[in-house]
Order: C-alpha cells, then structure tokens, then sequence
C-alpha cells in the first residue's frame, strides 16, 4: 500500500456536512494531491447523494489553510503597473474584434453603465486597475495580506480578509466580481448572503468557477488541473451552483463556458508526468508552446467552449427578492 503523504504541521482537518443542510449521504468520488506546488497531503473528494454538490472532506480549516497558497501562487504574483505606451485604437479595436470571434473574451460583463465595482478574491489587483479606465469606482477584498499589500501600493483600496470577515465596502455596489473564488470559500452560502446585503436591489454578481463535470475530469479523475487540491473546497457543475447561488440569496440567470483549451491540455500533462511518458510528454509540450500551433489550439479551446467541457465556467447572478438583506 502507498504511504499517504502527510499534512505540513500547522495544517488541520476538519469535517463538515454538505452546506445545503442535506442528511448525510456521501459518496466517495475521488482522492488526490496538491499538484499545482507540489505541497504534502492527500484529499478526498465527495459527492452529497442527496443534491450532488460536490465537496472537498475533511478539509484544511479556515485556519491553517493558508500554508496551500504560498506567495507565488499565481493569482497573488504583482504586474507590471508603470504606464505603457498608448494604445493604438485601430490595433486594439481589431484584437478585441478577433478575440471575440475566438469566444475568448473571458470575464463578460452585462450590458449596465459603469458604477461602482467591488471584487473579492482580488488578488493584487490587476482586474480592478483594468476596469478603472472604463469608468468603474473599485474596491477589493483578498484573503492574502501579501497580495492585498501590492494592490494597495498601486492606489487601491483593499481589504485584508476573508469574504465572512470583511467589513462592510465603501459603497453600494452596482456589480460585485468574483472571478474563481467560490470554489475556495469554507462558508460559500454564508459568504453569498453577506454578499447579497451589500448590493444595489439591481445590481449583479458575475464570477467563473471550474466545472466539475467537464469530460476530461469525469477520464483523467485525480489527474484534472482545475481539481487544485485542496485550495478548492467545493467542486461545482451548472446545477450545484444554481442551488448554492440561490441558498445564498441570487438567481442564476446565465451561465457561459468560456472558450479555453487550458485545462484539458494541462490535464494530460499531469497524467503523462506520472506515466513517465517522455516522448508523448515532449510532443504535447511542443503542441502547448508551438506558435506554429497556435490557430490548432484555438480551434480546440473553441471546440470546448461550444460543447460545455472546456471546465471554466462564467456566470452572472441577480439578487433575489428581499433576500439576505443582512450582513
């Protein structure tokens, strides 16, 4: 029997029930590791036999989860912030153009007028300095205090917290961001019904969130990139999240696949890491990095996005009606 890699020190478990309130009724799904750093642990993975939320149990707690994101997690690494040089309109209008017709224009916003914008999980702030030359006020709120720390040195006002233990924002917001977060919230229903009390009765929430049932998670199990052991706590599909959205106060009313041929190329990548299949691993390398191969891996993100299993999902979200008006 393989030994189980054992828990860094200050990491503890704990194990917590389906948060829809079902009886318990777990079915065992899968169990794997950190494979994004390579950090100690094994975890499994369950699946609520009552409403099929899928769930990571026992978990790391709120606690001591910390030690899964180390400073160079990829969201909290800072940009460059200096000023570029001018766009060029025509250059820039064409892009935009085409990477709409690729369908890889990720992050979609409804069609509202510019307000004002509160992101959790902001990381260090690259979306917010995006979004505040197209007239949008912005505040942020990032569990890491070292990532919050870079976006504040760019001017940006920033809490330090957990989405449970944030103070309330600045404003209103008009339309809160949450781009890969809610599959990393211990409490999701708690965090959305604080949530729902800070907007504006019209506002939105819009997010992404990996979509647990995805082809190549339901072929490749362990070896599925958006998997992230343990750092995602929950693992949903369209119909998990409409229920935790909802739970929590919001209606789902779109739900978009985006157009992305990242993690099933990576995917494969883990599965021929552990294979020690060098050759196939060198030609899938080539594939990923080839700019001869570029247009084949836009077709394939393409063909992913259109058949739902490209695995990232965006989602827009309307508060409910006289719904978790309390923070």
């Amino acid at each position: 029997m393989t030994p189980q890699p054992s828990l860094p020190e200050s990491v503890e478990l704990e194990d917590r029930p389906c948060p829809l309130g079902c009886a318990p009724s777990d079915v065992a799904v899968l169990s794997g590791c950190d494979r994004i750093h390579g950090l100690p642990g094994r975890f499994n993975v369950v699946c609520c036999g009552q409403c099929g939320l899928t769930r990571t149990n026992p978990r790391p707690t709120a606690s001591t989860i910390g030690a899964y994101y180390p400073a160079d997690y990829a969201p909290y690494l800072a940009v460059d912030t200096r000023p570029g040089r001018p766009k060029d309109k025509f250059r820039h209008r064409l892009r935009s153009r085409l990477t709409r017709f690729w369908g890889r224009d990720t992050r979609r916003l409804p069609a509202i007028l510019p307000g004002h914008m509160l992101e959790v999980g902001c990381a260090s702030g690259n979306y917010l300095r995006e979004m505040k030359p197209k007239g949008w006020t912005v505040e942020g709120i990032e569990f890491s205090d070292h990532a919050a720390a870079q976006a504040r040195e760019t001017g940006l006002h920033v809490q330090t917290s957990s989405i449970e233990g944030a103070s309330e924002p600045q404003m209103r917001p008009d339309l809160i961001a949450a781009w890969m977060v809610l599959e990393h919230l211990h409490e999701p229903i708690a965090a959305l019904r604080k949530l729902r009390g800070w907007i504006k009765d019209d506002g939105y929430l819009v997010g992404a969130v990996p979509d647990f049932d995805a082809f190549d998670r339901r072929i490749f199990g362990t070896y599925w990139y958006a998997l992230h052991l343990p750092a995602h706590l929950y693992h949903y599909n369209q119909e998990t999240l409409k229920a935790v959205l909802a739970q929590g106060g919001w209606e789902l009313i779109k739900t978009r696949w985006q157009t992305n041929e990242l993690n099933l190329l990576r995917t494969v990548e883990y599965k021929l890491i552990d294979a020690h299949s060098k050759r196939r691993l060198a030609m899938l390398r080539w594939f990923n990095s080839s700019r001869v191969m570029r247009k084949a891996r836009r077709w394939l993100g393409w063909l992913l996005g259109v058949t739902h299993q490209s695995g990232r999902m965006e989602f827009w979200a309307r508060p409910l009606p006289n719904d978790g008006k309390t923070s």
